[in-house]
């Protein structure tokens, strides 16, 4: 059950890997915020493909683990003998990969949420742009609401009172 959980979350990897490289693209975006993506995006694959060795690891140890033979190991200067020691040796090193390969899929959460900031930056940014594409500029709201001859003059009140 193990080995097809793990293979699943190794299925799973690779698609995601391609869907992270595909959302980079330059349209309208700052050289900046291209950069931070960039770097983001490279973290995610990063920590993906590790988690994909670490996921290769534990799959590769318990299949060994199911091979190993049952031989006890007699340990040198004392009288204990350790039954299975292979095997239980085997199992922990499983683990340990098991657990960091868990803690690593756990930044995928925070890096994706970083992704999601940039994209949101990027996205304000297009808009703004966009905006201040389309809207018209000083001269053209002047020309629509042009100001009739004498607007705006400053007239004392003595000279309207004769």
């Amino acid at each position: 059950m193990l080995v097809t959980f793990l293979g699943l979350v190794s299925a799973s990897i690779l698609p995601t890997v391609s869907l992270v490289i595909g959302s980079l693209s330059s349209s309208g975006r700052s050289v900046m915020k291209i950069d931070e993506l960039a770097q983001e995006l490279s973290r995610a694959v990063h920590t993906l493909f590790s988690i994909l060795g670490l996921v290769a690891a534990v799959v590769a140890l318990l299949m060994v683990i199911a091979v190993v033979p049952d031989t006890p190991w007699r340990l040198p200067y004392f009288l204990i003998q350790v039954p299975d020691a292979a095997r239980r040796a085997l199992q922990s090193l499983a683990l340990l990969f098991a657990v960091a390969a868990t803690l690593e899929a756990v930044k995928i959460p925070r890096i994706l949420a970083r992704v999601l900031s940039i994209k949101k930056d990027i996205a304000i940014f297009e808009a703004r742009k966009a905006l201040a594409d389309k809207s018209p500029s000083d001269a053209d709201v002047r020309q629509m609401f042009a100001k009739k001859e004498g607007f705006g003059n400053t007239i004392p009140l003595d000279s309207l009172r004769s």
